[in-house]
């Protein structure tokens, strides 16, 4: 039995009982058989990644495997998984050797000892320290690609309703199962999940907005429409099915431009329409305040922007890395010094030496060269640990436990903002030590980017000027009692006035949220007189009342609440019939009152239109009337629930710029409220409470180059453009000049010295025919071109925005964060030269250097606004240490060219000032910092998209989390989320982590070279045969079980000065800023040192014992002791800040000592090793010489660095 029901989407459709009952079961669409895996690989092969030409799927008459868009395209399916189960093994262990040449030199020194000839111990010994290192490794990334695997699947298996034409109706599946060419439905708050051109929306005008925080970082709501040719689709009356739309799309290969698409739909037979980034929902935003669009998809999985843009930052390396490397080249120099002079004097020493004779020598070598040929495999095996097989992993431990600390630092959480620092990298944590330039955005990081309207002029008046800056709301736009009776009193009469105020609500991408309907394809609705309850398309019968109401109750939903979620918003008769704008002398009495309240008086009106609600009592349905602005004036806690979370109060306004929020929020203190916009028109009050609707002919979007933003609209049959922009944009473009002009110049100039952003506000009045050009070829260019669209539309707006008519301009203060002044100070008192790069006019970025602390009242400023300028500069005006410079933009030609001279002035100046910059422009002085400094580290720090490119040239990028975005955040090393958290993170934090690491790599460098040397002593005692004085087994394990711990322990919480010292007193940062620690003087002074204490651990152990008839195996245990209690103790006179952290940890491992050589001497019996050494250990520590050796030993060897260190109280040695 079919029934016909009114299915949700705004038409009817017929519903089979025994069909597809419910909605919520999971569609899996049938796949293609598997019987020619061969044809299966080819058509993988020859799918398409050029130009494509996409039908719907719902116009194909095949199965879906057999469809071309399944054959041609990707699936939605993602993966971002490196390895797979059989390809983990191989695939993992050829990258530790690519990447890691070290681990390459171990796996052959393991190699390399099982080969009898070169063999100095146990070949299954050999493979321990690479296996230990590979196999650590391997199970880390096993464990990152498995959470890579558990996050895909996650994503593959959200639910999303695709059109399923064999039914007839939307079908939940999963997003792995949706293909190109699909027609799909999205509800209120779901994520977008492909690339889906916008055919279809719940609201009447064809609009929708979106979040797309997970693309660009930004959680401004953002608006898209639907293409004009297919707004029927989106209203009220219409009958709208999926099989409605019959198009074909063409679209260029996929590629990364997130804003911008290259594609044209074909809607009959050479008949094209252009497809607009406004058109487009793109994988990774969610949908908000929409209750649902449908699209149909045109690019999926792999294939989409956000997938083709999940590129890493550019990899970073520390200079201690740097320097790493170069110590180990000197390693493993003296390495091979080490072996050939070993195996020199093997061959000398068989030649002089009877073989027969020697126990220790082959029966069957009989040639010096041959015997010391083979003796150099031994000698690299016996001094393999010289290039520290442990440094690597043990570093990598001591940075992530370091970046820990630093992420659990209360002081470096913003409890405003609910977020602590975030560090995005775990490899640079020594670079924040080593900072010599931090070059730093203004807007958003040193300011609040907390924009507020403070003053505007179209006259003579500066409104505003009157209020003083020091006992005005800091916080909030103040009214401007003298502007606002003359706003209340001439709106109409002053023709500028009007025109400026209407400009500003107008010429702006801001969105007015709406509170949007629960999506019926979710929400489930009971009809009492037949019994039925449906959530979307499915039908569930025979359901009493008393059932719907207990599903309710489970649900914690009442009726009403269900109905106020799914009911439609409306507006009055009134708000759809709105007039254009009157004449400056006309009066329309047919305008109707504003339900906004004007800040005049009583000329406004509190909101008050109330939701009509009529009651069905037969199935217990509510409709709910809610205008627009009385769903954002009412604050109900149904809205809250059910939209915007229950604490989160409701805004009215989003905006991409806080520039344009400021600016709407300022003038609505002046009864200028913007109440909607679409993509036809804007609705607005005015200071009477009068609601106008003012038609939107087109708009010239703002971008970089033209740094301008206009709209086209209609007013009573003629056409005006509204135009604003930045001074240097605006005012060579005006009509003629006069006084007004200057008058407004001036505003410009004083609105700058007081630090506030400005902007011009012009007009510009279009004939019909000049518009109706004009906008052909726009429209042209926007459906034929292929090619650069987006600069031949800036060119084209280019073209009619001129001669303009100035009206207004406006000033928009950035106040200055909290301790900023305090921050740079402190930077500047460690050493550090500050660079401000902004965008900003030249007067209003001085007053922000002024307040920041950057420039001095006392300090000389030199302008170099051009290379002229530079050539006057001579011996009589000369760049001194306090003195600051300010640069333009065109003398960033001269860095790019690497002016010496330029670049001379730059390195003595204290601050400097870059002003105008672009984005590119600030990327470009980052790499000539970088690249003029030899040892310098550069740090750059921005909040915005525009300081991406800044940030990932630095050494250190740092993002701060403000409100323009996460871009910032996304692409940087640390984020935090406010500027004066970079004092405790340079001073504090980047002086521990300089200062522990250069310790734990000196101390690795140092523990090698000393056990290297202790048996390259015993060669000259052993006939350099290139054999153990040691246990090999110990031997294996010393570096990478029995002294790894403690340089870990170290390594993370030693803390050479207190915080509270650090933050006080700047200098300190010195020893990080000029790299004292760590050199190739302190590198070659720890390597004499570690040479000298072997040389004291051998031959103390070997004077104690001469004469003796003690073994080898009591000779190695005398060495292997004295060397863990000179290392360990060597560690200890390095820690600065004792805790019982490090006594237990030190303790423990002394004990381990003992009793691993106590527990190998039981065990080891015969049978298990050759001569086994039992109770070797037992019985030396039972004799008084052992004691009084060691003793010996560690005073002998650790005396002249305690001595240097008390003397110096310094770690420069």
């Amino acid at each position: 039995m079919d029934q016909t029901i009114k299915n949700g989407y705004g038409g009817n459709m017929v519903q089979s009982r025994h069909a597809h009952k419910r909605s919520s079961s999971q569609w899996v669409p049938q796949s293609g058989a598997l019987y020619n895996p061969i044809e299966i690989l080819k058509g993988r092969k020859t799918r398409i990644k050029g130009s494509r030409m996409i039908q719907p799927n719902h116009l194909q008459s095949v199965a879906r495997y057999n469809m071309p868009n399944y054959r041609q395209f990707p699936n939605n399916s993602i993966t971002t998984t490196k390895y797979s189960l059989l390809t983990f093994f191989p695939l993992n262990i050829y990258h530790q050797l690519r990447n890691k040449y070290a681990n390459l030199y171990f796996l052959l020194i393991a190699v390399l000892n099982f080969f009898p000839a070169f063999a100095a111990y146990s070949k299954w010994l050999a493979l321990i320290p690479p296996c230990i290192v590979l196999g650590t490794t391997m199970a880390k990334d096993a464990y990152e690609d498995f959470r890579r695997w558990r996050f895909d699947n996650e994503i593959n298996s959200r639910n999303i309703h695709v059109w399923d034409k064999d039914r007839g109706m939307f079908r939940k599946t999963f997003w792995k199962f949706v293909l190109v060419g699909d027609f799909v439905h999205v509800s209120n708050d779901e994520d977008i999940p492909a690339d889906i051109l916008f055919l279809r929306s719940s609201n009447p005008d064809g609009s929708c907005y979106i979040e797309t925080s997970n693309l660009d970082g930004e959680t401004s709501l953002k608006q898209r429409n639907v293409p004009r040719k297919y707004l029927d689709f989106s209203k009220e009356d219409s009958n709208f099915t999926p099989t409605n739309f019959t198009g074909t799309a063409f679209c260029e290969k996929p590629d990364k431009a997130i804003y911008q698409v290259n594609a044209k739909l074909e809607t009959a037979p050479g008949v094209f329409h252009p497809i607009m980034g406004e058109n487009m929902l793109l994988r990774g935003s969610k949908l908000k305040n929409t209750t649902f669009v449908e699209g149909i998809v045109l690019y999926a999985g792999h294939d989409t922007k956000v997938m083709l843009n999940n590129g890493r930052a550019p990899y970073k390396q520390s200079y201690i890395e740097v320097l790493t490397n170069k110590f180990i080249i000197i390693c493993v120099v003296l390495l091979i010094l080490m072996v050939v002079s070993g195996s020199l004097l093997n061959g000398f020493f068989v030649g002089r030496h009877d073989s027969q004779d020697s126990s220790f020598v082959p029966w069957n070598i009989k040639s010096p060269v041959t015997e010391g040929f083979l003796s150099v495999g031994s000698f690299i095996i016996c001094y393999q640990v010289l290039v520290p097989i442990s440094l690597y992993i043990t570093v990598e431990i001591i940075k992530i436990g370091q970046v820990f600390f630093i992420s659990q630092d209360l002081d470096l959480y913003d409890e405003e903002a609910d977020y602590p620092i975030n560090c995005r990298s775990l490899n640079i944590p020594e670079e924040l030590g080593q900072i010599t330039h931090v070059l730093s955005d203004k807007t958003g990081t040193l300011t609040e980017n907390k924009m507020i309207f403070r003053n505007c002029s179209f006259d003579e008046v500066d409104n505003g000027g009157e209020y003083d800056p020091e006992k005005i709301d800091k916080d909030n736009p103040v009214v401007s009692l003298s502007l606002a009776a003359r706003v209340k009193d001439n709106w109409r009469m002053d023709k500028r006035m009007r025109h400026f105020f209407l400009n500003i609500v107008v010429n702006n991408s801001v969105i007015v949220n709406k509170v949007p309907r629960a999506d019926a394809i979710e929400v489930g609705t009971y009809d009492n007189q037949r019994g039925i309850y449906s959530i979307g398309n499915a039908l569930f019968y025979h359901m009493t009342l008393e059932d719907y109401t207990r599903r309710l109750e489970e649900l914690k939903l009442s009726p009403e609440e269900i109905l106020a979620k799914t009911a439609e918003p409306e507006i009055s008769d009134s708000a759809n019939s709105l007039p254009n704008i009157p004449e400056e002398n006309e009066y329309s009495p047919s305008v109707s009152k504003s339900t906004r309240r004007s800040p005049m008086g009583d000329e406004g009106s509190v909101i008050s239109r109330v939701s009509s609600i009529s009651k069905n009592v037969a199935t217990g349905f509510k409709k709910l009337v809610s205008p627009i602005n009385a769903l954002r004036a009412t604050n109900v806690e149904l809205k809250r629930r059910y939209t915007f979370g229950a604490s989160q109060p409701f805004c009215p306004y989003e905006a991409e710029s806080p520039d344009e929020l400021a600016l709407i929020q300022g003038v609505s203190l002046y009864g200028w409220n913007l109440e909607d916009r679409c993509g036809t028109h804007s609705i607005i009050t005015t200071p009477d409470g009068a609601a106008l609707k003012v038609p939107i002919l087109l708009t010239l979007p703002f971008d970089s180059h033209r740094k301008r933003m206009s709209v086209i609209v209609e007013e009573n049959g003629g056409i005006i453009m509204y135009t604003k922009g930045a001074d240097s944009a605006i005012m060579d473009r005006l009509k003629g000049g006069g006084e007004h002009k200057d008058l407004m110049t001036e505003r410009v100039h004083e609105y700058s010295c007081k630090g506030l952003r400005t902007l011009c506000f012009t007009m510009k009045e279009l004939n019909k025919d000049e518009f109706k050009l004009f906008q052909e070829s726009y429209q042209f260019i926007l459906q034929v071109s292929t090619g650069d669209r987006e600069t031949m539309l800036s060119e084209k707006a280019d073209e009619i925005e001129k001669d303009f008519t100035l009206l207004g301009v406006t000033g928009i203060e950035d106040r200055l964060q909290d301790g900023v002044k305090d921050t740079v100070q402190s930077l500047r008192g460690a050493g550090i030269q500050v660079w401000v790069l902004t965008g900003d006019k030249l007067e209003t970025a001085v007053n922000i250097a002024r307040s920041s602390g950057l420039f001095g009242d006392d300090n000389h400023l030199h302008y170099f606004e051009s290379p002229e300028v530079l050539e006057k500069l001579d011996s009589e005006n000369p760049i001194n240490a306090k003195d600051n410079v300010i640069i333009s933009p065109s003398m960033v030609k001269l860095l790019r060219e690497k002016n010496e001279r330029m670049i001379r002035i730059l390195t003595l100046a204290q601050s400097v000032l870059c002003y105008r910059m672009t984005p590119s422009e600030k990327a470009e002085v980052v790499k000539v910092v970088k690249q003029t400094l030899k040892k310098g580290r550069v740090l750059a720090i921005g909040d915005g998209a525009n300081d991406v490119p800044m940030i990932q040239a630095a050494h250190v990028g740092i993002g701060v989390k403000g409100k323009e975005g996460m871009q910032a955040v996304m692409a940087c090393d640390f984020a935090i989320s406010r500027f004066r958290f970079l004092k405790k993170l340079l001073l504090v934090h980047g002086h521990w982590s300089y200062d522990r690491l250069s310790l734990s790599f000196l101390y690795f460098l140092y523990k090698n070279t000393n056990s290297v040397f202790v048996l390259f002593f015993y060669q000259f005692f052993d006939g350099f045969s290139g054999s153990y004085s040691i246990d090999p087994t110990y031997s294996i394990l010393y570096p990478i079980i029995f002294t790894a711990v403690q340089p870990i322990v170290v390594g993370v919480l030693d803390q050479d000065q207190s915080k509270e010292k650090l933050m006080k007193d700047p200098s300190l940062y010195e020893q990080g800023r000029e790299g004292k620690l760590y050199t190739y003087t302190t590198f070659f002074l720890n390597v004499i040192d570690g040479i000298y204490q072997a040389a004291v651990i051998y031959f103390l152990a070997h004077l104690t014992l001469i004469g003796s008839d003690t073994g080898l195996w009591t000779f190695g245990f005398y060495l292997c002791t004295g060397m863990m209690l000179v290392n360990c103790l060597h560690l200890a006179v390095e820690v600065r800040n004792w805790n019982n952290v490090f006594l237990i940890v030190f303790v423990f491992f002394f004990v381990i000592h003992f009793g691993y050589f106590l527990i190998f001497g039981i065990v080891a019996g015969p049978g298990l090793v050759s001569n086994p050494p039992i109770r070797v250990a037992y019985d030396a520590m039972r004799e008084p010489q052992f004691w009084v050796c060691q003793l010996l030993i560690v005073v002998a060897s650790l005396l002249p660095r305690v001595i240097f260190r008390v003397a110096s109280n310094s770690r420069i040695w």
